[in-house]
């Protein structure tokens, strides 16, 4: 712990800085950045209109320390907007009470996911106090959340960024935890979950379009292992239950969450659907995997669920984030496409595709808890160099089939998230677009691309480079917009 806090973390990255790909763990100084109108390079679609919003950890350094995991960073949450036929980009800061007390000292004061950095006088404060709300956001009844983990969403402003404060849902009792991955029905209907490994206690929320809280429910789970991501059906909530342990012994000597999380390979991984009708429990058994993300899940009439997500099988990759913060890397496979099957009668298959290597799987919003025609993803190449991290490919991969088409950006990218962009004019067809950014690291910037959804591998139609270099981050949102 001392050697990060005095300082011998930050110089062993900055020995490091002659690796190029450092420069996507590098810390953002700026409360606000703005770009102002972003010169164009190819053809921007006319009725590409919105905005895309993404977060991330930005601030990984205050002072003397730098944070020893990636995760930990205060969120910086982004806008490019489209509009008048032009693309500009605005960051800004989430003023969480941790940034907020941080800033006022300049120095690291709580410990967050992967760093301990204060005695373990935290256990006893809330939650909320180490909120850094920093890997997704979500626009709900107009109003843009920023997401934590365990515990509230940040309300922000749409257009400004500015934050409003913890959003309140107008009850009695909080809604938290409160995950980054919350799906939105296409009528607007948004499931969300928190997951409470030290409770054991697995909580549901249902919050109607307009914003009320209509469903809030709690199920006791024996040994519920952190939980990031879920799906949700026409008639159920689908959670993937990896065979972690959290050892509490590790916590009370002071060890960061994330460092307490352990991998029990003899242990199956455990699938839970819960009947959003009933709300009764149904198990399923796959062999041990490490759960990451999920793209999509849909249900026929036979009450048999699908479901298509990226999942891991070797323990090493997780340790990456705390690797990466010293500017160190060497290549294990992580997360690939995975398809899994559970029938009523509680059998259960997975189908995985090692050769897709991938992660961040999204579909089209209107396609949410049905099926699917195709699922986007950003994907590592074959040959990339295994001292080299991240992807850099995007890649469509069709529901029938399973078969991906690939962008490659080149081994001097690293590429994020990429989201469906639906048009607000045609609300009952499907998006036509993709829209992402990457960092290229030859040039040092971040460029946003624009793809045609239904041709990824002719590559992108419209490109814009921002002045400046962003932190990689996480999740991200496209809000369309009618005019513009």
């Amino acid at each position: 712990m001392k050697g990060w806090l005095n300082g011998e973390l930050k110089k062993t990255f900055e020995a490091a800085r002659e690796k190029a790909w450092t420069l996507g763990y590098a810390s953002m100084n700026e409360e606000l950045i703005d770009s102002g109108p972003l010169k164009v390079e190819g053809s921007l679609p006319k009725d590409l209109r919105g905005v895309l919003y993404r977060n991330g950890p930005a601030r990984h350094e205050r002072g003397q320390g730098r944070y020893t995991h990636m995760w930990d960073g205060d969120g910086m949450v982004q806008a490019f907007t489209f509009a008048n036929g032009g693309i500009s980009h605005r960051g800004r800061y989430v003023k969480t009470t941790k940034y907020a007390q941080e800033s006022n000292t300049g120095r690291f004061e709580l410990s967050a996911f992967g760093s301990a950095i204060a005695s373990h006088a935290e256990m006893t404060m809330d939650i909320d106090d180490m909120n850094v709300a920093n890997i997704n956001v979500c626009v709900h009844n107009e109003e843009l959340l920023a997401l934590w983990e365990p515990g509230s969403a940040y309300a922000l402003s749409l257009d400004s960024l500015e934050t409003r404060g913890i959003k309140t849902w107008d009850l009695t009792f909080g809604v938290r935890p409160f995950s980054a991955h919350p799906k939105v029905e296409p009528d607007g209907f948004l499931w969300n979950f928190g997951c409470d490994s030290i409770a054991q206690t697995l909580h549901v929320y249902g919050i109607a379009a307009h914003g009320e809280v209509v469903i809030a429910r709690q199920f006791h789970v024996d040994d519920l292992p952190p939980v990031h991501d879920f799906a949700v059906t026409r008639d159920h909530l689908v959670f993937v239950l990896s065979p972690l342990d959290i050892q509490l012994k590790r916590l009370a000597k002071g060890r960061p969450f994330g460092a307490a999380v352990s991998w029990m390979p003899g242990d199956p991984t455990r699938v839970l659907s819960i009947d959003k009708r009933t709300w009764t429990l149904r198990w399923h058994e796959l062999p041990p995997m490490i759960f990451s993300h999920m793209g999509n899940a849909w249900e026929d009439d036979s009450g048999v669920i699908r479901f298509d997500c990226v999942c891991g099988s070797d323990p090493r990759w997780m340790a990456h984030g705390w690797s990466l913060m010293r500017g160190d890397y060497q290549h294990v496979q992580g997360a690939v496409m995975t398809r899994v099957e559970l029938r009523p009668d509680g059998g259960s298959h997975a189908h995985v595709i090692p050769e897709i290597e991938a992660e961040f799987p999204v579909v089209d919003p209107r396609s949410v808890g049905q099926r699917h025609r195709a699922i986007a993803c950003i994907r590592r190449s074959a040959t990339r160099p295994a001292t080299m991290p991240g992807w850099d490919s995007v890649a469509s991969v069709g529901a029938d089939d399973l078969e991906p088409q690939s962008f490659a950006f080149g081994d001097d990218w690293m590429v994020e998230e990429h989201v469906y962009a639906p048009d607000a004019a045609r609300p009952g067809m499907p998006a036509k677009w993709l829209v992402g950014t990457a960092l290229d690291l030859r040039a040092g910037c971040t460029v946003l691309s624009v793809f045609a959804a239904d041709a990824i591998a002719a590559g992108p139609v419209a490109q814009v480079r921002l002045p400046y270099a962003l932190p990689l981050g996480l999740h991200g949102t496209f809000h369309p917009s009618a005019s513009g």
